[in-house]
């Protein structure tokens, strides 16, 4: 199973900071990919979503299950630290790009230009 964070980028002359602004179509992301084995397990998009957000914010070492899945996966192909998910950031899986909002995540409607 292949994942994508994107963590967005602030636009500060266009007045867009998307910590306080959200997601928003065409903001500049660093992307992150990472390779999952298997996907059999009984979780959906949103929920790989909430488990990248507890690995990438978690300090220390994740619980079990996905969000450790997740963090171990970052851990070796980041090449430098990697900040954690907030507000404004993506996570792509199956297909789907959720965005990390102030509570829970929002499915963002496939755009051209956008992660599948």
């Amino acid at each position: 199973m292949i994942v994508t964070l994107g963590f967005t980028e602030s636009d500060r002359d266009a007045d867009y900071v998307s910590f306080s602004d959200g997601y928003r179509h065409g903001a500049r992301q660093q992307l992150v990919t990472i390779m999952l084995e298997g996907d059999g397990s009984p979780y959906d998009a949103e929920q790989w979503a909430e488990a990248a957000f507890v690995a990438s914010n978690h300090p220390g070492e994740a619980p079990t299950g996905p969000a450790r899945a997740i963090q171990l996966a970052l851990a070796e192909q980041a090449t430098g630290p990697l900040r954690s998910l907030s507000v404004g950031d993506t996570v792509t899986v199956h297909g789907q790009m959720w965005a990390c909002e102030n509570s829970g995540w929002r499915l963002v409607d496939p755009q051209p230009g956008d992660t599948p």
